[in-house]
């Protein structure tokens, strides 16, 4: 005999007049009851709705993009630029230092990139210098900062 014939039935198998549901009945009911799974696409979704770790932006094409917090290389390295950019103002980045040199530039396109990095590997710097306004940058600096939680720190 198997061990579940010979086990005591658990209370939630009492149909109303006192008598006891077959087994196969229980595990019929059992299964009819299970939720569905959720695919892996949903399941990341709702986790992100969860937490809302992301900040969202809307860029010159039409399209929202979300920017994530940053891993711990990637943080360094953002610390480091902020140094070397001003992000109170941005358009004084593209006033070159020198008249052969745009180094602030490249280091605000390298910081934007930054935030597109974890979720949009395609994107590039020349796409966002095309879709970013002045605005918007100063937004997605922001949100990178409050993101990373360096608002403390600096």
């Amino acid at each position: 005999m198997s061990d579940r014939l010979t086990s005591i039935p658990k209370t939630d198998g009492l149909t109303a007049a006192g008598a006891y549901k077959s087994a196969e009945q229980v595990t019929k009911g059992a299964t009819e009851e299970k939720p569905n799974l959720l695919t892996q696409e949903d399941a990341e979704m709702r986790e992100k709705v969860f937490f809302e770790d992301d900040e969202k932006v809307r860029l010159r094409d039409g399209k929202t993009y979300c920017i994530p917090p940053l891993g711990l290389l990637d943080a360094r390295k953002l610390m480091k630029q902020l140094n070397s950019i001003d992000s109170g103002v941005i358009i004084a980045n593209l006033i070159p230092d020198d008249e052969d040199e745009n180094d602030r530039f490249n280091a605000l396109m390298d910081v934007l990139l930054m935030a597109f990095k974890p979720y949009y590997k395609h994107m590039t710097a020349d796409y966002l210098g095309e879709y970013i306004d002045l605005e918007t940058a100063k937004i997605i600096i922001d949100s990178m900062i409050g993101l990373n939680g360096l608002k403390k720190s600096m």
